[in-house]
C-alpha cells in the first residue's frame, strides 16, 4: 500500500477500492470502508441505516425498507459507476454513509448522509475530505467532484466550504420535495487541479449586473434628442456580447423613459458604459437626468448614494417643487416630513403647500454632506442647507428601488 496526499493510505490509481476493505483512515479518526452489497450483512446494515435515520434535506426524508431494497436491486448503491462507503470513526464506530456516483464520467457526484446522532460533530467534513482524496486518487479521468444540496441546508453548505469546495450554481425550484413544492438548490465542486495544488480556482463569472430606473427629459428638445438616437442605441447595446437584455420604453409621462438593463457580469457592464460614453447617444444625451439603481457590482453602495443625492437636489429646485406630478414621482405615498416648526406633513399636504410657495432660490447651497446605507436599497442623507437666506440642518431617507422615492424628511433651523 502506498501513502497518499495528506497522509491517507492509498491504493494504486485506477484500482477500485475493494469491497469490505478499509481504504482511508488517518489522524482525523475517520475511515471509509467499501460497502459490500453482494453479501447479506451489508445489505441488511445499509437498509437498517437508511430506514432508522431521518434525512430532512433529502428527497426522501425517511425511506421505507421496500424503497431501499428496490434501490439496491436497481444498482443505485453499487455498480460500474457507483461506489458506496461506510463512514467509521475510531471512537464512535459507524457514523454514516457516503455514495459516489457517475464514476465513469469526468464529473463525479457525492451523496453524504450522517446518522442522526452524528451530526454537528465534524464527521461530515472529515468524510468529504477523505472521499475527495479517494476520488482523485483512484479515478484518473475525473476532473471535477461535485455535490448538490438544498439551498437551506446550511450544515451541508458549511461542510462543502470547510473542505474548500466552491459554490458554482443556484437552481430555482431545483430540489424535489416529497409531498411539497420544489425548493431552491445549490451546487458546489472541487477541481482535480485545485486538489493537487492546494489552491482554489474562483468561479470566473461574477453575478449579473442589473440596472433599473428612469431617463427624464427636462423639455421637448431633450426628448427629441432621445427619440432621434434611441433606436440605434438599443441596437448597438443588444449586440454587445455581454448584454443579456436591454429595454428603454416610454412611460405615461411625456419625456420620461423606463430603463432596464442586464449584463452577464461587472466587466461586461463596465465595457458597455465605456462604449456608450464615446458614442453618439452618449454625446447627444449628456446632461439629461437619469435616476438609476444598479445591483450586482462593487459600486452598488456608491451608486445608491449618488442616486439619492441627485434626487435630493432635484427636490430643492423651484421648478420641481411647484410641479405636483414631479413631487408625486419623487415622494413616496407614505412620505412624512417634520417641518422646521415641528408640524407633521403628509405627501398630499406638502405637495399642496409647495404648490402655493415653491420658493425662488434655484441655487441652494448644500454643505456638510453625510450619507450611509441603512438597508439594501435605502439611504440616509444629512446636510446643512443654505436656502433663501435661511440655514437649516436637513435629513432625508430615500428608498431607491428602482427609482428614488423619499420616505422621510426633517428640517431644523440653525440660529
Amino acid at each position: 500500500m502506498t501513502t497518499g496526499r495528506d497522509g491517507f493510505p492509498g491504493y494504486p490509481r485506477l484500482d477500485p477500492p475493494p469491497r469490505g476493505v478499509r481504504v482511508y483512515g488517518g489522524h482525523v479518526g475517520i475511515s471509509l470502508t467499501r460497502v459490500d452489497l453482494s453479501g447479506a450483512d451489508d445489505r441488511a446494515a445499509l437498509t437498517a441505516f437508511l430506514t432508522s435515520n431521518t434525512f430532512p434535506f433529502h428527497v426522501r426524508v425517511r425511506p421505507t425498507v421496500a424503497q431501499v431494497e428496490n434501490d439496491i436491486r436497481a444498482g443505485s448503491w453499487d455498480g460500474d459507476d457507483v461506489e458506496t462507503f461506510w463512514i467509521d470513526d475510531e471512537r464512535d464506530g459507524r457514523v454514516g454513509v457516503i455514495r459516489l456516483e457517475d464514476l465513469q464520467d469526468a464529473t463525479v457526484t457525492v451523496d453524504l448522509r450522517l446518522a442522526d446522532g452524528a451530526r454537528g460533530r465534524g464527521f461530515g467534513s472529515a468524510a468529504l475530505s477523505a472521499a475527495t482524496h479517494l476520488v482523485f486518487s483512484h479515478h484518473r479521468g475525473v476532473i471535477r467532484f461535485e455535490g448538490q444540496t438544498r439551498d437551506d441546508n446550511v450544515a451541508m453548505r458549511r461542510v462543502f466550504e470547510r473542505c474548500g469546495w466552491v459554490l458554482e450554481a443556484h437552481y430555482r425550484d431545483g430540489w424535489p420535495v416529497e409531498g411539497g413544492d420544489p425548493l431552491a438548490s445549490v451546487a458546489y465542486s472541487v477541481l482535480r487541479r485545485d486538489w493537487a495544488s492546494g489552491s482554489t480556482t474562483p468561479v470566473p463569472r461574477g453575478p449579473e449586473v442589473t440596472l433599473r430606473g428612469e431617463l427624464r427629459c427636462a423639455d421637448a428638445a431633450e426628448a427629441q434628442r432621445v427619440r432621434a438616437h434611441l433606436a440605434e442605441h438599443i441596437a448597438l447595446t443588444r449586440a454587445e456580447p455581454g448584454c443579456l437584455s436591454f429595454d428603454v420604453d416610454p412611460t405615461d409621462t411625456d419625456g420620461v423613459w423606463s430603463v432596464s438593463e442586464r449584463f452577464v457580469d461587472e466587466a461586461a457592464f463596465d465595457a458597455h458604459q465605456r462604449r456608450v460614453a464615446a458614442s453618439t447617444w452618449g454625446r447627444e444625451t449628456a446632461g439629461i437626468q437619469r435616476f438609476y439603481v444598479i445591483h450586482g457590482r462593487a459600486l452598488d453602495a456608491d451608486a445608491l448614494i449618488a442616486t439619492a443625492w441627485a434626487a435630493e437636489e432635484t427636490l430643492l429646485h423651484p421648478a420641481v417643487r411647484s410641479n405636483p406630478r414631479e413631487l408625486n414621482r419623487l415622494l413616496d405615498p407614505e412620505f412624512v416630513e417634520v417641518g422646521q416648526s415641528g408640524r407633521r406633513w403628509t405627501r398630499d399636504g406638502i405637495v399642496a403647500a409647495l404648490g402655493d410657495e415653491p420658493g425662488t432660490d434655484s441655487s441652494p447651497l448644500v454643505e456638510e454632506r453625510e450619507s450611509r446605507l441603512v438597508g439594501p436599497d435605502t439611504v440616509l442623507l444629512t446636510y446643512l442647507l443654505r436656502f433663501e437666506n435661511r440655514v437649516s440642518r436637513r435629513s432625508s431617507l430615500w428608498r431607491c428601488d428602482p427609482t428614488p422615492r423619499c420616505l422621510f424628511h426633517q428640517g431644523t433651523p440653525v440660529d
